[in-house]
């Protein structure tokens, strides 16, 4: 938002026992409208033509032309988000900008001007949160030093955890997860040895643990707590408990479309239900495709909420689901290649503010539709 102000001294004769007094009124005006697309790139000028006083003429020209890429690409991403650019009259963020110019003036790789434009939106979206607001800031002052491969492993480590399809059906799930990671290791070759830990440790993205005592658990045994819905020890299809269960249902007028094949156990059958049965309702399709909702009675939950005790039992310690949910991990490349690295990773560490800021705006600027992962 701009701000103009205006000064007006007045002043107050006074007699010979008194003090003579200066009043300062100050008046805003402020354009409802914000800062539009020439300005903000004016700002940019601006704020560069204060951060480079420190180059060469011959310097300069190399600077001027890398910051102006980082302009190209941080503008659209900053109008996207708001079109007001109020964030170009904030001096935090002016100050803020000025850094990443210079870290961009420093970088000859095209990636880092795409991460420093993500790490400033990122910077104006959490802003509000000091804690994060300094995780960026620190980020954006490393950008140049980070290795591609680094990068990439960074961000691997911090998504793995977090990242749970949210299909019921385990191939739909896999298949995103599959894509997303194919975005994000892209042509980069995975790091296996301890440097890409030790870089970034000295660069404060991570802290590492004790060598040889400390590591992460492999993906077998990591998956289960991850993927725990996935999990479930359904019933057998031809059991009598399974038959009465469903009789249950007819009595009282509920589908049986909800009992569906086991993903793992042929032969089984589990409840296609909502997480919350709460979410539950009947569906009554009327004439000409149209349908309406109605909600459940509490005695129909009751009896759902019992059926899917009884069938859709959790067990991440079973073994076969282990082995079955591996076997169909692998069977696509990317989780295979994150998980065969995964397993690799010499030593735990933990992610600072500043590696959470730079996986995230790294996820982002790769897929836009990722919203941030905190």
């Amino acid at each position: 938002m701009l701000l103009t102000m205006e000064l007006n001294n007045q002043s107050q004769k006074a007699g010979d026992s008194s003090t003579q007094m200066q009043a300062t009124t100050i008046v805003n005006n402020y354009n409802s409208i914000g800062i539009d697309e020439k300005r903000a790139r004016l700002i940019c000028k601006e704020e560069f033509a204060v951060a480079c006083r420190e180059l060469t003429h011959e310097a300069c020209d190399i600077a001027t032309e890398r910051v102006h890429k980082l302009e190209n690409k941080l503008l659209p991403k900053m109008q996207q988000y708001d079109k007001s650019l109020e964030a170009f009259a904030d001096p935090s963020f002016q100050l803020t900008l000025q850094k990443a110019q210079l870290v961009a003036a420093a970088s000859e790789r095209e990636n880092d001007y795409d991460l420093l434009s993500e790490l400033l939106l990122h910077r104006t979206k959490e802003g509000h949160d000091r804690f994060r607001r300094l995780g960026i800031t620190k980020a954006i002052e490393i950008v140049d030093q980070v290795s591609d491969e680094a990068l990439v492993a960074l961000t691997l480590a911090y998504a793995f955890p977090k990242f749970v399809p949210t299909s019921k059906k385990l191939s739909d799930g896999l298949n995103f997860l599959n894509q997303f990671y194919a975005k994000m290791i892209g042509q980069t070759k995975l790091p296996i040895d301890d440097k890409w830990l030790e870089h970034l440790d000295l660069l404060s993205v991570i802290r590492l643990g004790i060598k040889n005592i400390n590591s992460f658990k492999k993906v077998k045994d990591v998956t289960p707590l991850i993927f725990s819905d996935f999990f479930i020890e359904g019933i057998k299809a031809n059991s009598p408990e399974l038959g009465t269960i469903k009789d249950e249902f007819v009595k009282n007028g509920l589908s049986l479309v909800n009992f569906v094949p086991h993903q793992f156990r042929n032969g089984y059958v589990v409840l296609d239900l909502p997480n919350n049965i709460d979410d539950c309702c009947i569906i009554k399709k009327l004439h000409a495709g149209q349908q309406f909702t109605m909600p459940l009675a509490d005695n129909l939950k009751d009896l759902i909420r019992k059926s899917a005790n009884t069938i859709n039992k959790k067990n991440i310690e079973d073994k076969e689901l282990q082995d079955c949910f591996m076997s169909k991990w692998n069977s696509y490349n990317s989780l295979k290649k994150i998980g065969e690295w995964w397993d690799v990773i010499p030593c735990h560490f933990t992610i600072t503010p500043v590696g959470q800021a730079l996986a995230n705006s790294y996820i982002h600027g790769k897929d836009s539709s990722i919203p941030l992962m905190y």
